[in-house]
């Protein structure tokens, strides 16, 4: 397939990705609003069943549910997983597998009451070529004796019912009579399981009873339940200890021994299907052992902790559109955010709405650095905008629906008392966020602009990541910062709080199940969609400035790591140990270390003090992690060339530089590119992280726009189309590259010759 044609493959297939991944699909066959009551229920073609492969599930499925869908499933972990991500409407299992399952934490499901048939035996599978006489008898007799003794209800209760995991000792024959070889599985809790690296379960205690009971040495083989009863015919294994039920299909293949302890089948279904997730929260108390979702770097789950009881699951996002888009899908129950935020949120999405009761009352602040003698002064003018209702005008200003309105203050004034740097979060609309071109809007910046003038103070202004300001302040690249930020005894052990300009509630953002959400089809949310990304406030523009730093950002740290990376190859070939040592020392330490950690370390570390712009720093950044990668595989290309070539140069009079640059290198270079382009690509796509250190580059304006619009899929798609765009044209023009530079790859013609 040619490079054109591969291109254009990639593009339909992504653009087939992008059609479907904006459609809610949802299985054939699944009712994912529909509460399962009944056995009888679920014995429908409309509704799709999971059986475990080979098991007595599938035997009884078929049997009681036969006009069903029905899937298959190698295990029973699987089974669950699949019922709670709603893909099945049942899976048939063991009752009390499953109620075991549902003890040990997993949610979402629960099991219906009445039973999938009669009872069925649970036994020891009997091989047929047995090496042991008499097995199946020695085994009833053994099951026989540790009945009527208590030691199988004893294993059962303590195993199963009360969910214990020692396995007591039990005396090992020491001269054994023969060898038993047991077939288990391994996988199934809390029969036969690992526990770290060693196999435990009540199967294998009771393994290693009838071992010692027989006094046989033990030999235990691990199967899947698909490939056990085979082994057992082909005499691989004397029996089978695997929690087995004594089917009549498997009654035909291998024998059973008497019961061990009887088994019932059930149907696992989802719980609360189609309800609320809001149902039964009537006070905050209600949402202990709820999901929530809140902001990275903010202090919501420390008040939460503190408000309910029980609230522990927290699942943390790096903006409010990415909590929203958690909560429509159902993966969080409630979202912890400040009420403006939540206003907002509920106000640009149908189906969401604020719990009534607010967990705890809040106050927003700007922060300064440990002994600022801006704040003082900030207080001042703070005290003052409070008292002659410059404040309270601004919010009406900010939270009001007129949008023609929301403008800031220009610059006009001297600013002959100096510069103050500021730093914001970009995503907190209404109070700190930017606009349709990328300018800073919101009401905390409205109000330091007007601080400023009455300071005589010019203002220079940069959006950051929430979880990079206080380290914006600590290491002195702000003067003050601020997004919505809590005043709290724990920032405040780090940072100055200027007195509040803002008296705010950390509430629940829930789902509102009373008011029916607006539906419409996939084409025409599409078109609102595209218009909201694109068209209001002309956020392409936006779109277009990501872009080019993104563009920038590849481009200039591509060709620095790629001379950075060829010195430091250069280094690691020199003569001296200790500057091999060192060269590789630092290319270990560099691939160690993940690439935002890298960031934050020279932005806020190394540059901390010095007045640099972020862009700058991720081209070093991004150049040193490139040059670490691209110096190894230029090492490796230059070691597959021949040494003799080398010496054959030598002796034909050149120097060693005009051998290595002639005829090493070139050959070298024709083995490296390939994977060299590679490593470049991905470069691209991790400069996607520079939001972290105040760059505003495509994944970072995405992130802006969804804060704006509260979408999580179409300005993800967006970005994601367009780094798949930006990713092949630099293929292409490396590939280009590559042709030019490598004689072996250009391509030739044969000239002069007619047919």
């Amino acid at each position: 397939m040619g490079a054109q044609k591969r291109t254009i493959f990639l593009a339909v297939m992504f653009a087939g990705m992008f059609c479907l991944g904006g459609c809610k699909k949802q299985e054939s066959g699944i009712n994912a609003s529909v509460q399962i009551a009944s056995v009888e229920q679920l014995n429908d073609p409309a509704y799709t069943i999971g059986v475990p492969e080979g098991g007595a599930g599938m035997y009884m499925a078929e049997k009681y549910l036969p006009e069903a869908e029905h899937k298959t499933f190698s295990g029973n972990t699987s089974g669950y997983l699949a019922i709670s991500q709603g893909k099945l409407d049942g899976f048939v299992y063991d009752r009390v597998m499953m109620e075991f399952a549902i003890a040990s934490g997993l949610e979402g499901v629960e099991i219906l009451e009445e039973n999938l048939g009669e009872s069925m035996d649970v036994a020891v599978g009997i091989s047929p070529r047995s090496q042991i006489d008499h097995l199946k008898d020695k085994v009833n007799q053994f099951l026989s004796e540790a009945r009527e003794d208590g030691t199988l209800d004893e294993m059962y209760e303590r195993w199963v019912r009360s969910a214990e995991t020692d396995m007591p000792k039990i005396p090992v024959p020491q001269t054994p009579d023969c060898k038993i070889r047991v077939g288990t599985t391994g996988t199934v809790q809390p029969f036969s399981y690992y526990e770290g690296t060693t196999l435990t379960g009540y199967d294998v205690e009771l393994v290693y009873r009838f071992g010692a009971w027989l006094n046989a040495e033990v030999e235990i083989k691990i199967y899947d339940y698909d490939g056990i009863i085979a082994a057992a015919q082909a005499g691989d294994i004397d029996c089978i200890m695997a929690n087995l039920n004594a089917t009549q299909e498997r009654r035909r293949h291998i024998e059973f021994s008497d019961c061990v302890y009887p088994s019932v089948t059930a149907v696992m279904v989802r719980s609360v299907q189609g309800d609320s997730p809001e149902r039964g929260y009537e006070t905050l108390s209600d949402f202990s052992g709820a999901r929530f979702a809140a902001l990275s770097g903010g202090v919501y789950d420390q008040l939460l902790q503190g408000a309910i009881e029980g609230a522990k699951d927290f699942s943390y996002f790096n903006s409010v559109s990415d909590i929203v888009a958690a909560l429509k899908a159902g993966r969080v129950d409630a979202g912890a955010l400040d009420e403006p935020l939540a206003q907002l949120a509920v106000a640009k999405n149908e189906g969401l709405k604020i719990f009534e009761e607010p967990v705890v009352q809040d106050q927003y602040g700007y922060a300064f650095p440990k002994g600022s003698a801006l704040r003082e002064q900030f207080n001042t003018v703070i005290a003052k905008f409070q008292a002659d209702g410059t404040i309270a005008s601004l919010k009406e200003k900010w939270l009001g629906a007129d949008d023609s309105a929301k403008t800031l203050p220009q610059q006009d004034w001297p600013g002959t008392q100096g510069t103050i740097r500021y730093y914001y979060d970009g995503a907190h609309e209404p109070l700190t966020y930017l606009g349709s071109g990328g300018e800073p809007l919101g009401l905390e910046i409205d109000l330091l602009l007007l601080i400023a003038r009455e300071l005589d103070c010019a203002v220079e202004m940069t959006t950051c990541e929430f979880v990079s300001l206080i380290a914006a302040l600590e290491s002195g690249k702000a003067d003050v910062v601020s997004g919505s930020m809590s005043i709290t005894q724990e920032r405040a052990k780090r940072v100055d709080f200027a007195d509040t300009h803002y008296d705010s509630a950390m509430v629940l953002l829930v789902r509102d199940t009373d008011g029916a959400a607006r539906q419409e089809g996939f084409f025409a949310g599409l078109a609102d969609s595209f218009q909201s990304t694109f068209v209001v406030e002309g956020r392409w523009r936006l779109i277009l400035q990501g872009l080019g730093i993104t563009i920038l950002l590849s481009v200039f740290s591509g060709f620095f790591g790629l001379c950075l990376g060829f010195g430091i190859c250069m280094l690691r070939r020199s003569g001296y140990k200790p500057v091999q040592l060192g060269a590789a020392v630092f290319v270990r330490v560099i691939q160690g270390t993940p690439i935002v950690v890298f960031l934050m370390i020279l932005y806020y570390g190394i540059f901390g003090s010095v007045d640099i712009s972020g862009i700058v720093v991720a081209i070093i950044g991004f150049s040193i992690n490139f040059a670490a990668y691209s110096s190894e595989m230029m090492r490796a290309g230059i070691e597959t060339v021949d040494r003799g070539q080398s010496e054959a140069a030598l002796a034909m009079g050149y120097t060693k530089r005009q051998t290595f640059f002639k005829i090493v290198f070139p050959q070298a270079a024709g083995n490296f590119i390939p994977v060299l382009k590679g490593e470049f690509i991905s470069m691209v796509k991790m400069t996607s992280v520079v939001g972290y250190i105040a760059v505003q580059d495509l994944t970072k304006v995405s992130d802006i726009i969804r804060s704006r619009t509260m979408e999580a899929f179409f300005p993800l798609i967006v970005t994601a189309v367009l780094y798949f765009a930006i990713a092949n044209v630099m293929a292409a023009v490396l590939s280009f590259a590559e042709q030019k530079a490598v004689p072996g790859r250009r391509k030739r013609s044969v000239k002069g010759v007619r047919m």
